[in-house]
């Protein structure tokens, strides 16, 4: 297995958070000029101690021009590879890292109805022929309409932005719910992407790892 997943639920305060990291030097910068117990300062330090829990030390995070993350020191994880690929996302109350050694992608989004005012935005007529086969509910539509915005979102973190018309670009051509996978086809790529997802009431979970099948 070439990554590790990593969730949190934000319920601690930002004080609480902050007191269980060590470094505050890594990640001052990047909440310079918060307010104290805002929603996104919250969100930063949950990421960090996630983060800490999945490599069992504190991290530096280096951002690309993009504003993509990567690990500056990479981690030595238990098959002995070095992996400094991270993906990080956040939703009202929870956060989300994967880690790997290949280039990775991650979107959590809170499950609600907006979902349904934005399909123009995201959806390609053969994503719609495919919910209309597979739901057999509305609830079911709603779930898989999440399911394949946030896989939308996890792929461009590892398409970049050349895919940001990612409604013409990218579309999921099978759901499957025994394994929780996507097929997901993408414009010039062969091979296109593996989309792995996890849900409950609250939340959908998507993520990717290239040349992870």
């Amino acid at each position: 297995m070439n990554f590790k997943l990593g969730i949190i639920p934000i319920t601690a305060s930002a004080a609480e958070l902050e007191s269980r990291l060590l470094h505050k030097e890594l990640y001052a910068e990047k909440v310079s000029g918060l307010k104290p117990e805002s929603r996104r300062l919250r969100e930063i330090l949950a990421v960090r101690c996630l983060l800490k829990e999945m490599t069992g030390e504190e991290q530096t995070i280096e951002y690309d021009e993009d504003g993509a993350p990567k690990l500056a020191t990479p981690v030595k994880m238990p098959n002995d590879v070095a992996w400094s690929s991270i993906s990080i996302s956040h939703t009202d109350g929870y956060a989300a890292v994967v880690l790997s050694e290949s280039p990775v992608g991650i979107d959590i989004e809170r499950r609600g109805r907006k979902v349904e005012k934005v399909t123009s935005k995201f959806l390609q007529e053969a994503e719609t022929k495919l919910l209309d086969r597979i739901c057999s509910s509305q609830e079911e539509r709603l779930l898989c309409l999440h399911l394949v915005w946030s896989a939308k979102e996890a792929a461009y973190k590892v398409l970049g932005k050349a895919y940001f018309d990612l409604q013409n670009l990218t579309c999921i051509e099978a759901i499957d719910f025994e394994s929780k996978t996507m097929k997901m086809r993408v414009a010039n790529k062969d091979n296109g992407l593996t989309i792995r997802f996890e849900y409950t009431d609250e939340y959908v979970l998507c993520y990717t790892v290239i040349n992870y099948q």
